[in-house]
């Protein structure tokens, strides 16, 4: 927790199991699309990749809450869970500095697997100004409303590719527990309504 709270993120080892990692990747590389067929879409964020809300999919919206203790337990809070999300970048793809909507209030980004042209290469997700690579069922738990993150570009041709999962919550203490798990478009538009009150 001491990380957590002094620079805003911790890393953690084996999150997930090799299996669990080559499952979540298997099944979402399988029904990977550029299209909203299957809850897959393009992300605006990032145009060079296709993503997946865990409201479209009972795979990932069960792993938040089969992850949930592993959180409670690293942060040493009372967590409410909000959404699940992840995202395949292709070659090229990379991520502006942002800060996330109160819904990420504590999150963690999750690496699956990935597939380099480069065997040595290195993709960082960068914590503020610090780069931090993070192994394949490894993942950063971070406050995502404070800290700024980013990744700069995957230097990698644009066949291929690399698999992250984010798991985000609430404090069920904090100033974000009116947040609920979005389940459907409606309790995500209701989330993103009731967290614009906190930015202005």
């Amino acid at each position: 927790m001491d990380s957590l709270e002094k620079n805003k993120y911790k890393y953690v080892k084996n999150i997930l199991s090799p299996d669990m990692v080559r499952f979540l990747s298997s099944w979402s590389l399988m029904n990977f699309q550029k299209t909203d067929q299957d809850g897959f879409i393009g992300d605006p964020d990032v145009p060079l990749s296709s993503s997946l809300h865990s409201k479209n999919s009972e795979i990932y919206q069960h792993l938040l809450h089969f992850l949930l203790p592993m959180m409670q337990q690293e942060t040493n809070l009372e967590l409410q869970p909000t959404f699940c999300y992840n995202r395949i970048y292709m070659g090229g793809s990379s991520l502006k500095k942002h800060t996330d909507r109160p819904s990420c209030e504590i999150s963690a980004s999750i690496t699956l697997k990935y597939f380099y042209e480069n065997k040595n290469y290195k993709w960082p997700l960068c914590m503020g100004d610090m780069p931090v690579v993070i192994k394949s069922g490894d993942g950063v738990i971070y406050k995502g409303c404070e800290i700024p993150h980013w990744r700069p570009v995957f230097n990698q041709p644009k066949k291929y590719w690399h698999h992250q999962l984010f798991i985000h919550y609430v404090n069920k203490n904090g100033p974000y527990k009116s947040l609920i798990e979005e389940k459907t478009k409606k309790e995500l538009d209701k989330n993103i309504n009731e967290g614009l009150k906190f930015k202005t």
